[in-house]
């Protein structure tokens, strides 16, 4: 680990959250920040939204680039 790469422990993690929460929450959220700070907390924690992502809703579960691309302009 170098001298810029710090770890932060969950403590502190949650603390950001609710810091975070109260900050950019909106005025019923900060009526109730620790909700909101939950939410962010079990976000982070899970390494992003990946875990969360709803699934991709293609019949053919096929990436979701057009498999056959058309050009917009015309040749000639």
């Amino acid at each position: 680990m170098t001298d810029n790469e710090s770890t932060l422990s969950p403590l502190e993690i949650r603390l950001e959250c609710l810091r975070m929460a109260v900050e950019f929450g909106t005025q019923r959220d900060i009526m109730n920040p620790v909700a909101l700070a939950d939410k962010y907390y079990n976000w982070v924690m899970s390494e992003g939204s990946g875990e969360i992502r709803p699934q991709d809703h293609r019949k053919d579960d096929s990436h979701k680039s057009a498999q056959k691309t058309r050009s917009v302009r015309s040749v000639g």
